[in-house]
């Protein structure tokens, strides 16, 4: 997972052949990510809310649930 652009919230992460982002917002009620997953330039999968059930979210939690999402939908097959 690396910081993405100069944004603090946005990560990227490369995961088999395929570029993974992740946005994570702060809010008033906790901590929210969405990821989306490219491929050569071409988003397979766009911006998608992951929910975070994890008590006391922090930004680091908050984004490694966006990536863990994005890898169980690559896993999965990657079809949008």
């Amino acid at each position: 997972m690396e910081p993405k652009g100069l944004d603090m919230g946005d990560y990227e992460e490369r995961y088999k052949d395929y570029d993974i982002e992740v946005a994570v917002e702060q809010v008033l009620t906790g901590v929210k990510a969405h990821f989306r997953v490219t491929r050569a330039g071409v988003v397979l999968k766009d911006w998608e809310l992951v929910h975070i059930d994890r008590l006391w979210s922090t930004e680091h939690a908050a984004a490694e649930a966006g990536f863990e999402a994005a890898r169980a939908w690559i896993d999965r097959g990657a079809t949008p």
